[in-house]
Formats: structure tokens, C-alpha cells, sequence
């Protein structure tokens, strides 16, 4: 693990056997504990974790800095009281060779691009080229195409006309054949109540019987009556005697 660049401080503290290979005094593990990695180890111990920090980060690497210190390794213990110098000489040189190298990708990589324009510049024109005739020939298709879309509307513009027009029609038969209907009640009811009026009439003319007549006949029908009694009358005595 020690000799793969993604090696770092967290990936050793979560193998098992790091504490273990420190208590053997295992000579590249120690020496990897350089000034960076030991300020790393006693911030885990002094600093408080933030929220978006994992949970060893709180509850497994503290700890566990605090063992490797226990174990009281004179060559760990002694780099706190020298100076960080090599270290840092070591770094700018290594800074100095990562800049060197990039310079020098980057120059690889401008000159592969430049070449790769150089190619690709007759292509693109070839390209182009190829549109452009691409597009010529299709134009009067696309325009052939516009014409009988504009055809096809007009055709559908007519057709919805046409079919308003009937719908418009057929609504006003709907509605001359209720008026007539209308009429035709009216008329029938009319007609009844004329024809009920002209019966009572007649009724009225065969039966004449006026208001002064009736009190008449009543009259003829009580003197009829008191006829009877006296007739009646000369009777009675007799019986009694």
C-alpha cells in the first residue's frame, strides 16, 4: 500500500495491520510519517469533525492516532522537535518536476492538436461541400412538400366550411318545422274552442228556458197541488163522522 500513489493517512488508519506493523517498528511505515502526516494524525485528535465528515472521522481516527503515538516510537517522536527543511526542499523539487511535465505534455498536446487541424481542415471543407449539395437537393423537395401541405389545408378550410354551412341549414329546417307545429296546435285549439262555443249555442237554442219562465211553472205546480187538497178535503169529515 505504501508504494501506490493513492496512498494516503485514512486508507492506512482503516487497514488493520498498520498499528500492528508500527509496533514492529516497520521501517517504511515510519518514515512515511513524515511532518504532514503527523500534523494530519494530531488534527484528528484536536479538531472537531464537521457535519459532512464521516462517521471514522469521528469515531475510528482519533483513537487510533492517539495508539500510534502511544507506541512511543523514538524515530516518530523526534520529528517534532526538528525542522521540516528536507521535506520541504523535497517538495519543491518534486513541484518542480510535476511543472516540467506538464509544460511538456501541454506542448505534445498543442503540437497534436495543430496537426490534427491541419487534417481535418480539407475534410471539413469536403464536408461542407457535401451540405451544401445535400441542402440544394432537398430544397425543391421541401418545397413540393410546403405546396401540397398548403393544398391539403385549403381542401380541409373548404371541407369545414361546407360542413358548417349544412349544420347551419339543417338547424333552420329543425326550427321552420317547429313554428309549423306551433301553428298547427295553436290552430287545433282554437278550432276546439269554437267548435265547444257553437255547440253550447245550439244547445242553448233548442232549450230556451228563461229565468222568468221557471219561477212560472212553479207556481202552475203549487196551485195544482192546493187543487188536489181541497178535492181532497170534504172528504175527510166524512170519514170521521
Amino acid at each position: 500500500m505504501l508504494n501506490s500513489k493513492d496512498c494516503t493517512i485514512d486508507k492506512l488508519l482503516d487497514d488493520e495491520d498498520c498499528l500492528q506493523e508500527l509496533k514492529n517498528f516497520n521501517e517504511k511505515l515510519i518514515k512515511y510519517f513524515d511532518h504532514d502526516k503527523l500534523k494530519v494524525l494530531i488534527d484528528y485528535i484536536t479538531v472537531m469533525p464537521t457535519e459532512e465528515d464521516g462517521h471514522a472521522r469521528g469515531h475510528k481516527y482519533p483513537f487510533l492516532a492517539g495508539e500510534i503515538f502511544n507506541c512511543e516510537i523514538n524515530q516518530v517522536l523526534d520529528k517534532f522537535f526538528e525542522a521540516p527543511v528536507k521535506a520541504a526542499r523535497n517538495e519543491s523539487i518534486e513541484e518542480d518536476q510535476e511543472k516540467k511535465d506538464d509544460q511538456a505534455a501541454e506542448k505534445h498536446s498543442d503540437e497534436e492538436k495543430s496537426d490534427d487541424k491541419k487534417d481535418e481542415s480539407p475534410k471539413k471543407e469536403d464536408e461542407e461541400d457535401e451540405e451544401k449539395k445535400g441542402e440544394e437537393e432537398d430544397k425543391p423537395e421541401e418545397k413540393e412538400d410546403t405546396e401540397g401541405a398548403a393544398i391539403d389545408l385549403e381542401a380541409e378550410a373548404k371541407k369545414e366550411e361546407k360542413a358548417e354551412e349544412e349544420s347551419i341549414e339543417a338547424d333552420a329546417e329543425v326550427i321552420d318545422t317547429n313554428k309549423e307545429e306551433a301553428k298547427e296546435e295553436v290552430e287545433t285549439k282554437v278550432e276546439a274552442e269554437v267548435e265547444a262555443k257553437t255547440e253550447e249555442k245550439k244547445v242553448e237554442e233548442t232549450n230556451p228556458q228563461s229565468e222568468e219562465e221557471v219561477p212560472a211553472k212553479k207556481e202552475e205546480e203549487v196551485k195544482e197541488v192546493v187543487e188536489e187538497e181541497k178535492v181532497k178535503s170534504p172528504e175527510a169529515p166524512k170519514e170521521e163522522q
